[in-house]
């Protein structure tokens, strides 16, 4: 799991796992925890123009 302070949009990528594909930090390389992950869907649903109205 990422201990990283702050998360941001540009810093996520995702790797393949098996048949999973998981949220990964770039600069240490660990997957996201649930609140980083969580921050980070809210971030991608506003930056597509997704939100609920």
């Amino acid at each position: 799991m990422c201990s990283c302070a702050k998360v941001t949009f540009y810093e996520v990528e995702f790797k393949l796992e098996g048949l999973k594909v998981i949220p990964t930090h770039k600069n240490c390389g660990n997957t996201l925890n649930d609140d980083q992950f969580t921050s980070f869907e809210k971030e991608l649903v506003k930056y597509w123009g997704l939100d609920a109205k």
